[in-house]
């Protein structure tokens, strides 16, 4: 019976593409829109308070991207525009002066050679609900456009999601990602 409900289940998301077309579209090649991702080395922000520590006792706020979503993508005449939305967690530390943090973002467009065609900086605000130190948070960004080639979509563009880090805060990221991670070792036998 699991067999068969895998099939069932594989056969009708064959069927869902179809589903959503029109008649305008039979016959037509599917729209490829870009992929959409959150950068590894900008997906966490640590913000210290006004102390000289770098550790968790001094730590105002911690930022992370969970995911990044296309809700759409549509193109006409060589101009693709895309809307995408994120969602990300934060937290106050010990040292978090207020209940609301204003971060630095942006948003990238990469194109399939892999170079950076547009990257827009932005701000957002993250509210803590009062007695809370932990919040998730989502928002939409719908100001994505840019020119593919003649007879081309949206196939191996890339946007892209990250905090707009500064130099020491990148470098903090990177170690922390370097550093041995605590708990039992899964691959070691004994």
């Amino acid at each position: 019976m699991h067999v068969i409900s895998r099939i069932a289940l594989l056969g009708g998301l064959l069927l869902l593409p179809a589903a959503c077309s029109s008649d305008d579209d039979f016959g037509k090649a599917p729209l490829v829109c870009p992929a959409v991702g959150v950068l590894s080395d900008a997906s966490a922000l640590r913000v210290f308070g006004d102390g000289t520590g770098r550790d968790q006792a001094n730590t105002a706020y911690e930022l992370e991207f969970m995911r990044a979503n296309l809700l759409e993508c549509e193109l006409k005449k060589g101009e693709m525009t895309a809307t995408i939305r994120f969602e990300a967690r934060a937290r106050t530390g010990p040292a978090a002066p207020s209940n609301e943090y204003e971060y630095p973002y942006f948003v990238a467009l990469l194109n399939p050679d892999n170079e950076v065609i547009s990257k827009d900086l932005r701000k957002g605000t993250v509210k803590f609900k009062s007695g809370k130190a932990e919040t998730f948070f989502a928002q939409e960004y719908d100001d994505i456009k840019f020119t593919v080639p003649e007879g081309r979509d949206g196939l191996g563009f890339e946007i892209l999601v990250g905090f707009q880090l500064t130099r020491e805060q990148i470098e903090l990221k990177r170690a922390q990602d370097a550093a041995p991670k605590p708990g039992p070792d899964l691959i070691m036998q004994k």
